[in-house]
């Protein structure tokens, strides 16, 4: 990207969005603490799809299946799926949850209840507690869905920001949801989620607002709507395709096509990934992790108490 198209990019770059909060606690990618921009910072990436990424299901799907079968099939969900109109499909199945009667807590059940992808959650606390990486969640699903499976397997405070069509529980409990923008120019996309210009926003406003560097962005999905973020990494960066699913095939048999610059990895579970991405050159240089480092400190310091005691003991005596 041109650094004309950055500047228009950081003119135009919107107040933080509650969507872009992890579990509603404080979010460090938008708190700037004040007093300028410091010193630059060097850091890594890894953007997540959710579905079938992270957990082994669609969220959507799973909810929607709470209903009965004759209402699933029914002509108006047919149409919105027919016109590719998924937030108003996903409107109108919460719409129907409410009529009839499916509770709150039985959503959010439902939700908790969803298998992870094998090894996510090990990889995710791996890259962010022991390689410092910073981490961010762009999905199509909704802020409930995946708040509240965060929350249940304790990765919270684990992301920097989610991006996700908004969602809330209103006074009556039905769940409402709306988009998470609306764009027309990529093809690429859906109309309320282009995954690209999230993660290249993402990524010049930390630089601009935050004067921090990604030496490397990972971008890990499954799926069509994960074509468009890879294509505009660069040859520094990584695309994590999941090895059976859409976004593989579509990269390995249009590369040339598609013009791919980014290193391409394909995995079949997040322990897999992890092991990828622990043997990589790239991960061995100097952005060692201050929680490493802080692990050792205290390991050194934990060592010494014993041996500071033993000396000052005969001087007791």
């Amino acid at each position: 990207m041109s650094s004309s198209d950055a500047n228009a990019i950081a003119a135009n770059l919107p107040a933080p969005s509650p969507s872009a909060n992890a579990c509603g606690t404080a979010n460090a990618t938008h708190s700037t603490g004040g007093g300028g921009l410091g010193k630059q910072q060097r850091r890594r990436l890894a953007a997540f799809d959710f579905d079938h990424t992270i957990v082994s299901q669609n969220t959507d799907t799973v909810v929607r299946d709470l209903l009965p079968n004759e209402l699933i099939s029914s002509t108006l969900l047919n149409e919105l799926m027919e016109n590719d109109c998924w937030t108003e499909y996903m409107s109108e199945v919460f719409r129907l949850l409410h009529v009839q009667q499916v509770a709150e807590s039985r959503i959010r059940d439902t939700i908790r209840c969803i298998p992870e992808v094998p090894g996510f959650v090990r990889l995710i606390k791996h890259l962010k507690k022991r390689l410092n990486f910073d981490l961010i969640i762009i999905s199509d699903s909704n802020s409930v869905f995946i708040e509240e499976w965060l929350r249940a397997h304790n990765l919270c405070d684990c992301f920097d920001g989610i991006f996700t069509n908004p969602a809330h529980f209103d006074d009556n409990g039905q769940l409402q949801v709306r988009p998470h923008h609306q764009q027309t120019d990529c093809k690429l996309s859906a109309s309320n989620l282009c995954k690209g210009r999230v993660l290249e926003h993402f990524v010049i406003e930390r630089d601009l607002r935050f004067n921090i560097r990604y030496d490397h962005v990972f971008y890990v999905g499954d799926g069509n709507n994960d074509i468009c973020p890879v294509l505009r990494q660069r040859a520094c960066d990584f695309a994590c395709a999941r090895q059976g699913f859409a976004m593989e095939r579509h990269l390995i048999k249009n590369r040339n096509k598609l013009k791919l610059r980014a290193n391409l990895l394909i995995w079949r579970s997040g322990f897999e990934l992890l092991d990828q991405l622990c043997a990589l050159p790239q991960l061995q240089g100097p952005l060692q992790s201050q929680a490493e480092l802080a692990r050792r400190a205290s390991a050194i310091d934990g060592a010494a108490a014993p041996q500071q005691q033993q000396q000052q003991q005969p001087q007791q005596q």
